[in-house]
């Protein structure tokens, strides 16, 4: 069955009865744990259908894309009124000198407050961010009195009629295009667009009397309908204003959405609404789980990704068994149902039977509505399943990974970031806004820069801004456009960055440049061993563990990262690839950071090499004296094939017969120093390094082909998420995280990382939790007595080990489930992560809660644990990373040195220029300043993503950059694909958008600097004008004459007719850009230098 909206409906008693309980009893609640937009959508349609009390709601949110996020998920979970409406941010003291745009919109968000407080009962839903609630508004009742309402067949003075418009602050338009606040009068039409109009009006008026009110559509130029009547209103005001306090009765339930995590408005917020508390519902949303007495911690948690129709089945299977009631919303299940049906899949194809009963059922979304986010709940056993969640059970399909864009797209941009544009310099990104220019309609990121200066970046060039983000958390100074400012600046840093270049690539060229071990094709034995594997490999790991086999078959040394999360199966990678080193007589250095963690990957590696004659040792303090002298006498006569130890395989005396392969484990754990030292051992030595959260440096060194990387994002089949809890210190809450633990025959954790302090807060935990044996670990004990109690925990002889944060990456063990983090506010996020991967290693549920002390945290903290939070799915390493690097700076991402470079123009542009830098250095070349760096286009085509296409701007913002940083016709047509798959069939306008970048890739080629059309003037038409560079030379342009003869040759410039193209002229534009650009790609020679002696000479 389709359907599209008001699913709770099907749902015929309430699902979330603790927060309706709550929401009744105490009026203002607190709710956790309600995971994604959607379910926080998913509780409050629940909610509203029961709570009769409640007629209005107040939704707010922190920005423009979380509004977006709300409103989309009600729309399909409910079909109450849903409105919103978005204050753009002024530099302005005085309400009454701000801008005209933005006190439209501030009478606008009146207007529509005081409809829907004042408005009929039904119910209906503002959501708005909290700038928006706290801005300054017009009194209401004085906005209503000065409205203007005409009614069809009403007499009017059309003099008094403009008088009153002018007066409300309407002005004349001398174009028939308006904007809004605006009228054209042509005849007896008078066209005006009213404030919360959509569309404009046009209103016909003939012996003062109106015989039709329209609703015009000026993009389309066609009309939409009559109306009987239009309410105008007014776009000035004058006065003091009002609160939003002003506007709401005792019906209005009021929703805080992160009112924790709130920084800027924190104060003004509280202070605004203490008033309002005894008179209406409040429910706040939070990241933090609370103990009052109006607080409510649900378990909605997300949902992980199929790895295919095998795992898609069993999962629904065992939902159904244990009677979940899931829902599958999909735009097209065909694909689905036919695999359900092929496995005798019993479900449910009638969305109206979903009601109280478990079971699948599978639902077809109207295509024009954007599916919500999924979510699951194991206590009301709801999930929601997705396309997103589904889409693996198609065939997987190559991704094509464009180097250029890798780091600039990897934080989410939204209004008020602060950005960097390549050309232009710092701004601040204000959205996304359309203009149409000549009836051609283009869309364009709006930035704001000093001054109040404003620029519009065609989204062809939207790879040109990515977010700022400084060596510190301070805020940048913005960019005066037009003044020598960022050039100055660039060039300064773009000195700095050639420097690091050269030094990185004197390390890296120098491997590159050198001859390393080629190893051979794959053994019988080799595959004998990859058979025994008793697990099934996911597919992130059968590509990374092919990514490392070719690398080693290569003669080029091999500097490969394989990033994945605890327990995704890295480990597996590293022994095949110690495996085929040992098979062809290398030998393998496994570099851990701690003693634990070797101890450990010396038992997984003496287990999974049993009866493989592989010679395995550990060389650590674990070992005596003189085990280690035998060792190391052993390692030098080529008698063991894997050693594995600490930094003391670093040390001097340290002699290997034939090293073949170094692999680094954890290496955020390792100083540079130490790296460099590991990588001395050998210069042609296959280097493989694992992490499961990757620092910034390691992180820019990979995105920037300074090595490989390799990310394994698929968990083990099984694997649930860990169900995570931010909470104030509580002893009641740790007795009974430890209590339950232990009624399912499990283990604990408990970490307290401060050694002074440990050996106390194990006697408090051992009289709170008297039934518990507790026992102590922490890195300044002596090495026997750590690994005892280690082996102690490990074998169960104790319930819950309180340790320091040395358990972050030492001990594999899948009976423990439960991970208390005492004083969690004092570590940092990429540590967090780490030690929450020590649970749920296996099918258990496991639980994680992160404490903290004292009543408020600061903003950093808050940030750290938000993110931990929200990094429920498996597989987030890669995205805490960067996440981390947004909280703290990018102050170490290359060193201090690089602290003021960062600072000025901020890392991702930063990165970009040292990327430059080292593709100029690798390829030899030394760019002349005649070759173009982009190349603009201006056609008179409409080209951009419509609304009604993607709805989500964060994703919008999303596909215009992957689009713009398209190098390539294959990447272009990667990216085509995929946004068919994910949204549909795409309308003309994107179809135009794909045309123009294709036109850009080739004017690239062709040496073009831009391609645009001018008027030719007397109702000539226009012609396409194409601008050369310098190193489009005379034989090139007789190609293209060759090709064309039309075409006109003036200074640097091309110039034909369009109506000489004929009718097609995109295409034979494209056409004779295209013949331009082969003409230019035969001369082409490539430039040879040698890279490691530049590095080492200039």
């Amino acid at each position: 069955m389709s359907t599209d909206t008001n699913l709770i409906a099907q749902f015929p008693t309430v699902q979330n009865s603790r927060v309706l309980d709550s929401l009744t009893k105490h009026k203002n609640i607190t709710v956790s744990g309600a995971g994604n937009f959607s379910a926080k959508s998913f509780v409050v349609s629940d909610v509203l259908r029961f709570e009769k009390g409640i007629q209005k709601v107040l939704w707010v949110v922190n920005d423009v894309v979380e509004m977006e996020h709300v409103v989309r998920a009600l729309q399909v979970w409910s079909d109450i009124d849903v409105f919103t409406h978005r204050i753009e941010k002024v530099d302005a003291t005085n309400i009454r000198y701000a801008e005209r745009d933005n006190m439209m919109e501030r009478l606008e968000f009146s207007w529509l407050l005081g409809a829907a407080s004042r408005g009929a009962s039904n119910k209906k839903i503002i959501v708005a961010t909290y700038a928006d609630v706290l801005a300054e508004l017009p009194d209401f009742d004085d906005v209503h009195e000065r409205t203007i309402i005409l009614e069809k067949d009403e007499k009017v003075d059309v003099n008094e009629l403009f008088e009153d418009l002018i007066a409300n602050g309407y002005e004349n338009s001398s174009d028939a295009r308006l904007e809004k606040g605006t009228y054209y009068k042509s005849g007896e039409v008078l066209t005006i667009f009213p404030l919360c109009s959509d569309y404009p009006i046009r209103i016909t008026i003939g012996f003062e009397e109106i015989e039709d009110i329209q609703v015009y559509d000026q993009d389309e130029k066609a009309d939409l309908g009559s109306i009987p009547k239009i309410e105008i209103v007014p776009a000035y005001y004058e006065g003091s204003g009002k609160s939003i306090t002003d506007y709401f009765a005792k019906d209005v339930l009021v929703i805080e959405d992160e009112l924790d995590l709130l920084d800027e408005y924190y104060e003004e917020w509280n202070e605004s609404f203490d008033q309002m508390y005894g008179k209406m519902y409040s429910l706040g949303f939070v990241t933090f789980n609370e103990d009052d007495e109006g607080h409510q911690h649900l378990h909605y948690l997300s949902m992980l990704k199929y790895r295919g129709a095998y795992d898609l089945v069993n999962d629904l299977r065992d939902k159904k068994a244990d009677e979940w009631r899931v829902l599958v919303l999909s735009k097209d299940s065909t694909e689905l149902r036919n695999i359900l049906d092929e496995n005798n899949f019993v479900y449910h194809a009638d969305v109206d039977r979903i009601g109280d009963a478990s079971g699948v059922f599978v639902v077809d979304m109207d295509k024009e509505i954007v599916v919500p986010q999924a979510f699951q709940n194991p206590e009301i056993k709801l999930a929601l399943v997705t396309d997103r969640e589904i889409s693996s059970i198609k065939e997987e399909k190559k991704k094509h990974f464009n180097q250029k864009a890798a780091f600039d797209f990897v934080t989410s941009l939204k209004p008020n970031d602060f950005v960097v544009h390549a050309n232009h310099g710092i701004g601040q990104y204000l959205g996304l806004e359309k203009r149409t220019i000549d009836e051609v309609t283009r869309e364009y990121l709006k930035i704001g820069y000093a001054e109040n200066d404003k620029l519009f970046v065609p989204i062809d060039q939207a790879d040109k801004v990515n977010k700022y983000i400084g060596a510190d958390e301070a805020p940048p100074r913005l960019t005066r456009l037009g003044s020598a400012e960022w050039n100055t600046i660039t060039k300064k840093v773009q000195k700095e960055t050639e420097a690091i270049a050269k030094e990185l690539l004197a390390l890296y060229a120098e491997r590159k440049s050198s001859k390393g071990f080629k190893f051979k094709d794959d053994t019988d034995l080799q595959q004998q061993f990859e058979e025994a594997f008793p697990y099934e490999e996911t597919p992130g790991q059968i590509k990374a563990i092919n990514d490392v086999k070719a690398d080693m078959e290569r003669d080029v040394p091999m500097d490969r990262l394989v990033c994945g999360d605890v327990g995704f199966g890295k480990t597996e990678v590293a022994m095949r690839a110690a495996f085929k080193a040992a098979m062809n007589g290398k030998q393998t250095a496994f570099v851990s950071p701690i003693t634990i963690l070797a101890d450990q990957h010396y038992r997984s590696f003496m287990k999974r090499l049993d009866g493989f004659d592989l010679r395995v040792d550990v060389l650590s303090r674990f070992r005596t004296a003189s085990e280690q002298k035998e060792i190391l006498k052993k390692l030098s006569r080529g008698e063991i094939d894997v050693i594995i130890g600490t930094h003391r395989l670093l040390q001097k005396d340290i002699a290997f017969k034939d090293l073949g392969l170094v692999i680094i484990d954890e290496e955020q754990r390792f100083g540079v120093k130490q790296k460099e030292k590991l990588k001395e051992l050998k210069k042609e030595v296959h280097m493989l390094t694992l992490t499961a959260t990757p620092i910034p440096r390691t992180l820019n060194f990979a995105l920037n082909k300074l090595r490989d990387i390799s990310t394994i994002t698929t968990p083990p089949p099984g694997r649930l998420p860990i169900i995570t809890e931010v909470r104030r210190y509580s002893q009641g809450l740790i007795r009974e995280a430890i209590m339950r633990e232990m009624n399912r025959g499990g283990q604990v954790y408990f970490l307290h990382n401060r050694v002074q302090t440990i050996d106390s807060v194990a006697e408090k935990l051992q009289k709170l939790v008297p039934e518990a044996k507790f026992i102590v670990a922490h890195g300044k004990l002596g090495s026997s007595d750590l690994e005892e109690r280690i082996v102690t925990f490990k074998d169960h002889k104790a319930d819950v080990l309180v340790s320091s944060t040395i358990i972050e990456n030492g001990i594999d063990l899948a009976n423990a489930n439960t991970l208390i983090v005492n004083n969690a506010e004092r570590l940092g996020l990429a540590q967090l992560y780490q030690l929450r991967g020590r649970v749920g290693r296996g099918k258990k549920q496991a639980y994680a809660y992160f404490l903290y002390h004292g009543q408020r945290l600061k903003l950093d903290a808050k940030k750290r644990l938000r993110a931990i939070v929200e990094a429920s799915e498996l597989g987030s390493g890669f995205q805490i990373a960067m996440k981390d690097l947004e909280i703290r700076g990018a102050g170490d991402i290359l060193g201090a040195k690089q602290h003021g470079a960062i600072n000025v123009v901020g890392v991702s542009h930063f990165i970009r220029m040292l990327n430059k830098a080292v593709d100029d250095l690798k390829a030899g070349k030394v760019i002349r300043e005649e070759e173009p760096e982009d190349v603009s286009i201006e056609l008179p085509l409409t080209a951009y993503i419509p609304d009604t296409y993607i709805v989500n701007s964060k994703e919008k913002i999303s596909a215009y950059q992957r689009m713009s940083a398209a190098d390539t016709m294959e990447y272009l047509n990667e990216i085509r694909d995929d946004l068919v798959e994910d949204y549909g069939k795409m309308p003309t306008e994107v179809m135009n958008l794909f045309r123009m970048l294709e036109l850009k890739i080739l004017a690239k080629k062709a040496k073009l600097v831009s391609v645009k059309t001018e008027d030719l003037g007397m109702n000539k038409g226009k012609e396409v004008v194409l601008h050369m560079s310098g190193l489009v030379k005379p034989e090139n342009i007789m190609s293209l004459l060759q090709h064309n003869a039309q075409w006109r040759i003036v200074g640097t410039r091309l110039r034909i007719a369009i109506s000489e193209l004929g009718m097609h002229w995109f295409d034979e534009l494209r056409d004779s850009v295209k013949q331009l650009s082969q003409s230019i790609k035969k001369e082409a020679k490539p430039v040879e230098k040698d890279v490691q002696k530049s590095s080492k000479t200039e």
